[in-house]
């Protein structure tokens, strides 16, 4: 089926049956047998249709095999809280750092981008027909979770990931690569509906297009699909505005109408994005290819190839494995890194406290820094590394003690930036450090620690 045939039908929500189940009765079942808190016997879900699941029996700790897409299994997350919060925080938490993840790894493959696929790249708005744009509704499904997380009484959490990750939840293994047909074949399964990739019954396009995903795939282990870790999140909203420990001022139909549509974001639109620029039909490869053949088939050789050659899971952590180790590029990327760190803790401030000040400026540092920073790593043949920070992104013990350490982590950014004079970008926005000082300062003087400067 043709790529926006299946879009309307996936929007109408008339999919393809799995298990000999309708979808939305498949949906059901897995959401059922996801939130239990006691054994449930999934025959009396199932009674009616006698399917492969209907003997079996889950608990916590507990998830059947569910025949499904891809290499033959899709495994349901494993419930380890039978406390309806305690299960949704983890899962919350979880889903947080998929956002951040896929956020940043999208960042990642459009600063790889070569000049002519500028297209392709985008330039910050939020949409889904550039990789700018798909990452920025990342870290808009990054703030939605956090939101619902500070609503519920628990803290927001800008962590990328823990290890290990849960393999039944994360969609992949976390890598900071070039964009190419391998990494696009990852976004493609991590973005797909359930049955998107699922062979039975699909037509010949469709099958070539699945067969190549899988080919390019290889034998690395297969991904999840973020939209099964929503499902969850959904089922459990419902199950904990039902029970007793509910807090009373949620608007919990709201919060799962957002949930529903976050799944459908990547499920439809993601995954249609993705898997134009796999099948080279994007736009923005047939334009710079001249409407003449598919840029993937290239060498990377090619001048004409996509990406710039650049390395996979850089840092700028001097000693670290993967160390970027022309001298200018490194403390230009170091400064990336102060950049980062500045957005995740003004956004965590701006979670735990509310108010636009802090939003809008993380947004002056990740549009108006981070892009041209990355940019010219790029062209350099480095790479912004998006370098975890160990101390965490709320280093207070409080509000106006985390604004401190942001008001040193940006004073330490204007530092880095001015040491490097010329070799930043003639569009690096040289006010942006002083206008988010400004903004903190007076805070911090009222809270009675002063200033350096």
């Amino acid at each position: 089926m043709h790529e926006y045939g299946k879009r309307a039908r996936l929007k109408s929500g008339a999919v393809r049956s799995v298990d000999g189940l309708p979808d939305a009765t498949r949906r059901t079942f897995l959401r059922t047998v996801a939130v239990q808190a006691v054994a449930l016997p999934a025959a009396s879900v199932l009674a009616a249709h006698g399917g492969p699941l209907a003997a079996a029996t889950l608990g916590p700790g507990t998830a059947p095999s569910v025949p499904g897409s891809g290499d033959g299994t899709v495994r349901p997350i494993v419930r380890e809280f039978a406390d309806p919060w305690l299960e949704l925080v983890r899962l919350l938490r979880e889903a947080a750092e998929v956002e951040h993840a896929l956020m940043v790894q999208y960042l990642y493959a459009a600063f790889s981008l070569k000049p002519a696929y500028a297209a392709i790249a985008g330039y910050g708005a939020p949409n889904a027909d550039d990789l700018l744009g798909v990452a920025v509704q990342e870290m808009q499904h990054l703030g939605a979770v956090n939101r619902f997380l500070v609503a519920i009484g628990s803290c927001p959490h800008l962590e990328r990931q823990d290890f290990p990750y849960e393999p039944a939840i994360y969609p992949f293994a976390f890598h900071l690569e070039p964009l190419s047909r391998h990494s696009l074949a990852k976004y493609v399964y991590t973005e797909a509906p359930p049955d998107a990739l699922d062979r039975t019954g699909a037509g010949p396009e469709d099958a070539r297009f699945i067969d190549e995903v899988f080919a390019a795939l290889g034998t690395e282990r297969r991904p999840n699909h973020v939209g099964s870790l929503y499902e969850q999140i959904i089922a459990l909203v419902g199950e904990l505005r039902q029970s007793g420990s509910a807090p009373k001022h949620v608007d919990f139909d709201g919060w799962a109408a957002a949930f529903e549509a976050i799944k459908d974001e990547g499920e439809i639109d993601h995954y249609l994005f993705f898997r134009k620029l796999f099948t080279g039909r994007h736009e923005g490869l047939a334009a710079a290819m001249g409407g003449t053949g598919n840029a993937w088939d290239l060498p990377r050789s090619d001048p004409r190839y996509p990406a710039f050659d650049i390395a996979v899971d850089p840092s700028a952590f001097i000693g670290h494995p993967g160390q970027i180790m022309d001298g200018t590029a490194l403390r230009i990327a170091w400064l990336g890194n102060l950049e980062y760190w500045t957005v995740l803790c003004l956004l965590d401030n701006h979670y735990r406290e509310g108010g636009d000040w802090a939003v809008e400026r993380a947004r002056a540092h990740m549009v108006g820094a981070m892009l041209p920073i990355a940019r010219t790593l790029g062209a350099r043949g480095a790479a912004l590394p998006f370098d975890a920070l160990s101390m965490g992104y709320a280093p207070g013990t409080d509000g106006a003690l985390s604004r401190l350490a942001i008001l040193r982590l940006v004073r330490e950014a204007q530092d880095v930036a001015r040491s490097l004079g010329p070799d930043l970008p003639g569009d690096f926005p040289w006010d942006v450090h002083a206008d988010t000082i400004a903004a903190i300062q007076g805070d911090v003087v009222l809270a009675g620690f002063g200033t350096r400067r």
